[in-house]
């Protein structure tokens, strides 16, 4: 939001445990954190400064909740309905994927082509009868990073999950396998039983849709670096300028260009990296891989150096997201807290221990 306002979320690392906890951190006050606490588990978080420089956050349960949270008043809460799995109210669609900020809306991707809008404290579908649809062959879309220069200027990274290939036996293959268990062929039996479940072997296939105001389409459909005949899947996309947007996604896939001109895969052989996030500092890219942060010079990656505090998990952090506010680098994981980076030297954000407690009293003093 600001060099000197940010906001995390701790959440259970068990999957039954859906209690989560917000965070928020303002510079310039005198006790500068805040927390709230919610019964969910958090999927997507964004934020914006008010008119009075106050954040103001929007965080997103997995279930569709929608946490509207302001230091100094009061949290609003609200769900976005038919969303999730086991919320009162799912309908099937599942899970809550993400959350972002672009212009005044907050848009929430989610499985089976969710897409809404919240505008204020009002929720719902975003253009629900344009979204995109799977296609034959692919079972439903999960919708995924989204971002754009406006409402009409939109690029949302979507995974195409195939329809399953199982199917059961024929009556003609029963009567056989039955013939061959008699005849103690139980290896070949059992081969033809799996062979039916499996079918033709189908993989999850990444696209890049693009949204012009009146329609969505497939901008870019990557391979799985470059280099490999299977599509792979993106995970974050970054909208540098309205003629500059990054993707970045599994097998080192990296992506640059625009829905007019179209875009350029500019990974290069070799690199593997399962890419998880992409910002740009200054004037330099930033990309977090799974295990670590790299630069990426528009044809390399090479390791972003200083690292982060080595003496902690021999040196091997789980970045998912980073991200650059004006000239500061955040970076957040649970094992090393909350850190920035200037440029030349990271700077960890202490964060009092009281606030890391599971039942939380207060901060002392």
């Amino acid at each position: 939001m600001a060099s000197d306002t940010f906001c995390v979320v701790f959440s259970g690392t068990d999957n039954d445990d859906t209690y989560s906890y917000i965070l928020t951190y303002e510079g310039k006050l005198r006790q500068p954190w805040s927390r709230v606490d919610v019964p969910r588990k958090i999927a997507g978080l964004t934020g914006k400064l008010n008119s009075e420089d106050r954040p103001v956050i929007y965080a997103v349960s997995d279930e569709g909740d929608v946490y509207i949270v302001s230091p100094g008043r009061p949290s609003h809460h609200t769900e976005i309905d038919g969303a999730g799995v086991y919320s009162e109210n799912a309908t099937g669609l599942g899970y809550i994927n993400a959350a972002a900020l672009v212009g005044d809306a907050v848009l929430v991707t989610g499985y089976r082509s969710q897409l809404y809008s919240i505008i204020g404290e009002k929720t719902e579908w975003f253009k629900r009868d344009k979204l995109p649809s799977a296609p034959k062959g692919f079972e439903y879309l999960a919708f995924g990073s989204i971002g754009g220069a406006s409402l009409e200027d939109l690029y949302m990274t979507v995974l195409y999950l195939p329809e399953n290939s199982a199917r059961s036996l024929t009556d003609d293959e029963k009567e056989k396998r039955s013939e061959l268990i008699k005849q103690g062929r139980y290896e070949e039996a059992l081969d033809l039983e799996e062979s039916a479940k499996q079918g033709p072997t189908r993989v999850n296939e990444g696209r890049l849709h693009h949204w012009d105001g009146t329609q969505w389409r497939v901008v870019a459909t990557p391979r799985s670096g470059k280099f490999y005949p299977e599509p792979s899947v993106l995970s974050d996309v970054l909208i540098d300028n309205p003629d500059r947007v990054w993707a970045v996604g599994n097998n080192g896939v990296i992506l640059v260009g625009n829905a007019r001109d179209g875009f350029q895969d500019i990974s290069f052989k070799g690199n593997d990296e399962n890419l998880r996030s992409i910002t740009k500092f200054r004037d330099r890219m930033v990309i977090a891989s799974d295990y670590a942060l790299h630069w990426f010079d528009g044809h390399m990656l090479s390791p972003l150096k200083p690292t982060i505090d080595p003496t902690i998990n021999k040196s091997i952090s789980t970045p998912l997201k980073v991200q650059a506010v004006d000239d500061i680098l955040y970076y957040f994981d649970s094992k090393h807290g909350v850190y920035t980076f200037n440029g030349r030297d990271w700077t960890a954000i202490d964060v009092p221990r009281e606030l890391l407690q599971r039942e939380f009293r207060g901060l002392k003093g």
